[in-house]
């Protein structure tokens, strides 16, 4: 099991969530933000909007990604903040101990 505040080391020239070319499936990296955000009960959908969201994607960028239109957005967004209790994007590295 991975520490809660434990960090893994990051491939060289990988972002924070990002997958490796030559590898199938989730990063180490990703794997790790999903563990710290499951006692904060997100859908499926807020989890992927979160890591998104970390990964320091635009609202346009995580619209085409996730095929959803503004309004849902911002519904699981307000819905990730009220959860994480956080009032904006900048506060959930934080909250989820990546800083």
């Amino acid at each position: 099991m991975i520490a809660m505040g434990g960090r893994l080391p990051e491939p060289p020239g990988k972002s924070a969530v990002g997958r490796s070319s030559g590898r199938k499936g989730p990063s180490r990296a990703e794997i790790r933000i999903r563990l710290q955000l499951v006692p904060y009960s997100l859908t499926k959908k807020e989890t992927e909007i979160t890591l998104l969201l970390v990964e320091g994607l635009k609202r346009e960028e995580i619209l085409e990604s996730c095929d959803i239109t503004n309004n849902t957005l911002k519904t699981h967004i307000r819905q990730i903040y009220k959860k994480l209790n956080v009032t904006g994007r900048a506060e959930i590295p934080g909250k989820i101990g990546l800083v």
